[in-house]
């Protein structure tokens, strides 16, 4: 993981948000105790659980970019997962936010050809085929392996 402020405050508003999210949750045995099942009061549950569901900092493509970085091992960010129709605005806009100038994807799904198209529509331009150097640790022993992938820069 390089340093990189922008995902570190991505970090604790997601922490945060889980937090909020564990706290509402602890509340729904107090009120099917107190109130039922067919109260209004559980209704009110589920209508709050809806919004923070729909508030997650770290949901859809910007989750997919925080978790990039995040689990990342090489000096560039490198994506390997496939993105949805509706995540690949989210990952590109979060990482121009972050300050990246680019970043390989390296995912090899049948549907990789989809995801390459998005990125061009949302702006990003393929530079090419590349290689990077992943680091990995495997029971204690530090290794490396070669990762193809293609750059698009930002």
């Amino acid at each position: 993981m390089i340093q990189n402020a922008y995902f570190e405050n991505l970090s604790r508003l997601g922490k945060e948000h889980a937090e909020q999210c564990k706290a509402h949750e602890a509340l729904k045995g107090s009120i099917i105790e107190a109130h039922g099942w067919d109260s209004p009061e559980l209704e009110a549950w589920y209508t709050e659980k809806k919004r923070l569901e729909d508030s997650n900092p770290v949901a859809g493509g910007i989750g997919k970019a925080f978790r990039a970085w995040y689990w990342g091992t090489t000096e560039e960010l490198e994506m390997d997962e496939f993105l949805w129709d509706r995540e690949v605005e989210g990952f590109v806009e979060t990482l121009r936010k972050a300050g990246l100038e680019s970043f390989v994807y390296s995912n090899q799904s049948t549907a990789v050809m989809q995801n390459i198209h998005q990125f061009v529509a949302a702006g990003c331009t393929l530079e090419g085929p590349c290689t990077l150097i992943k680091k990995t640790n495997r029971w204690g022993e530090e290794t490396e392996e070669q990762v193809l992938g293609l750059r698009f820069r930002l």
